[in-house]
């Protein structure tokens, strides 16, 4: 399962319209089929939850619900697959 997670609220609150306005019409015209969330809390809070992670980032889950990597540069695609595809494969 893919899920997105818009964090930038501090700075789309000052857009005019904010996030429904710049960033749910974009998921819309790509025709983004998969859970797409809007955090609402504020900067620091989610901050100190990514633990050294950069924005954007990729979170990989085992089937458990657990994070089992964090990655805020994919320059191998290839590679994600295949960890992807171990990760499916597990029980």
């Amino acid at each position: 399962m893919l899920v997105t997670v818009h964090l930038n609220m501090a700075v789309d609150k000052g857009l005019m319209g904010g996030v429904e306005k710049a960033t749910l019409p974009f998921l819309q015209k790509m025709k983004a089929d998969f859970v797409n969330l809007i955090l609402d809390e504020p900067e620091s809070v989610w901050m100190s939850k990514l633990d050294g992670v950069y924005v954007p980032a990729l979170f990989l889950f085992n089937k458990q619900n657990r994070i089992v990597q964090k990655l805020d540069n994919v320059d191998d695609q290839d590679k994600l697959e295949k960890q992807i595809q171990e990760l499916l494969s597990k029980p």
